[in-house]
């Protein structure tokens, strides 16, 4: 029998709760690779409306075609490193399609982030699937983009409303931990992406939720307070302001604490993610990705970006 049972830092939480509640919610007494009738879904989807995490545990015959065709039910998969391969690997691990990535990506930590905001095409979900842990475990932590709204005085959240943010990355110097709104401004000659967005976004699929777009990782400055001869001082105290009071804190935060076998899927629009490193030397964490984006692929923007013919060349 389907259960489902809301979480909030690892632990079972009231519904009633709605700023923990949001975060994520536990799914058992279903397998995947088996299948189930459209009234699971119908559950299922019910949770993925008022939980933008879902945890899926003990799905241990989870085979990647099955995979695949449960994402779909969420919208259109996407294309990953290879041409025709809707999916990829996250990993510290030799040999699982992650070679070329530098080792900060592979093993080291990242600072919490949406995929792709720093194109038109932020993923609308993604979801990873635990093959291989290291003994000493492994986290990732989520932070809700949609509680703080709630949380932050009227006024605030009406001068929030004016505003637009720079995301941007830079694929010469790859800093998958940077805190980027305290760095120098990124260089617009070297090979950056960049895209600006509404500093509160309306949900594309989820009427009625509205989203804070500002990250660690990807969020340069605040357009409107942008000054370079103050070095984007304003800029940098209302991020910090979001960022310390209300986005980072304990109350807005869910640490998953994987198990070999759990399927995670989440919103990258209501959530964001971030983790500690990962040495290679404490073991293998691999994990399988599968992605959807109803707008588009956020690769193949970056592989035009780039001038290069296809994924295979940028990825392989």
């Amino acid at each position: 029998m389907l259960q489902i049972a809301p979480i909030a830092n690892g632990h079972p939480t009231s519904s009633a709760d709605p700023v923990r509640a949001g975060l994520g919610a536990r799914i058992t007494g279903v397998s995947i690779e088996a299948g189930f009738d459209d009234s699971v879904w119908r559950e299922i989807e019910m949770a993925w409306n008022t939980h933008h995490a879902l945890i899926f545990p003990e799905q241990s015959d989870l085979t990647t075609e099955k995979h695949i065709e449960f994402l779909a039910r969420f919208g259109p998969v996407l294309e990953e490193r290879m041409p025709g391969e809707f999916h990829s690997f996250v990993s510290n691990d030799d040999g699982k399609g992650t070679d070329e990535m530098n080792d900060g990506y592979r093993e080291g930590p990242l600072t919490p982030h949406m995929d792709y905001t720093y194109t038109p095409y932020p993923a609308d979900v993604i979801s990873l699937f635990a093959t291989d842990l290291p003994e000493s475990g492994s986290k990732t932590t989520f932070f809700s983009n949609t509680a703080p709204l709630e949380r932050m005085p009227a006024e605030l959240r009406a001068e929030l409303e004016t505003y637009h943010v720079f995301c941007a990355h830079d694929l010469a110097r790859m800093q998958p931990d940077a805190k980027l709104y305290l760095a120098p401004r990124t260089d617009p000659d070297a090979p950056t992406q960049g895209h600006v967005w509404p500093l509160i976004r309306e949900h594309p699929n989820k009427p009625g939720v509205a989203a804070l777009i500002c990250t660690l990782q990807q969020t340069e400055r605040i357009i409107e307070l942008s000054d370079l001869t103050t070095d984007d001082a304003a800029s940098r105290a209302l991020l910090g302001r979001i960022f310390d009071d209300y986005l980072y804190v304990d109350a807005n935060r869910y640490d998953h604490d994987w198990k070999r076998h759990d399927l995670v899927i989440w919103d990258n629009v209501a959530l964001q993610h971030g983790r500690e490193a990962c040495p290679r030397v404490h073991g293998h964490r691999t994990f399988r990705r599968v992605a959807v984006c109803e707008a588009g692929n956020a690769i193949h923007e970056t592989v035009a970006f780039l001038g290069l013919a296809d994924t295979s060349v940028a990825f392989s």
